[in-house]
């Protein structure tokens, strides 16, 4: 085999990394939600008495917390797609392989998971968007 070929057990490595590191992303995003929902939920009434622009500052934040891990997420399914088509080029005849081990692991395929990460992302942020701002409006509309 050329010595300028990713070697097997280099590209096996780096995909173990690649979704130890997606599970940590993951972590982070459930960790911090987890925190943000207690906040919004159960202190719902400190969160009534913030004003607009506190309102405002933490729908920024949480924004762009759901843009960074997002995109993070997004960029290590990507690289880990990428780097399962590389295993199934290089490494991934079928005769090599227990069919189940196969099928789950060489055959594995990452693209579609962007788009659960945006439904995700964009779900937990309508949540927060929701209790922040339009229960505001709904709780003027009431009075």
């Amino acid at each position: 085999m050329d010595a300028s070929v990713l070697q097997e057990g280099v590209l096996i490595e780096a995909i173990i990394d690649t979704r130890t590191q997606i599970d940590f992303i993951w972590q982070v995003f459930i960790t911090v939600h987890i925190a943000l929902f207690a906040l919004l939920f159960i202190y719902s009434e400190a969160v009534d008495r913030w004003n607009a622009a506190a309102r405002l500052i933490a729908l920024f934040g949480v924004a762009a917390f759901e843009y960074i891990n997002g995109t993070a997420l997004v960029k290590a399914y990507l690289l880990l797609d990428a780097m399962h088509d590389q295993y199934r080029t290089l490494y991934g005849q079928v005769e090599r392989f227990q069919p189940k081990f196969y099928e789950q692991f060489v055959l594995s395929q990452y693209a579609d998971r962007p788009d659960m990460v945006m439904i995700t992302h964009g779900s937990a942020f309508a949540v927060v968007f929701i209790v922040l701002i339009a229960r505001q409006l709904i709780h003027r509309a009431a009075r």
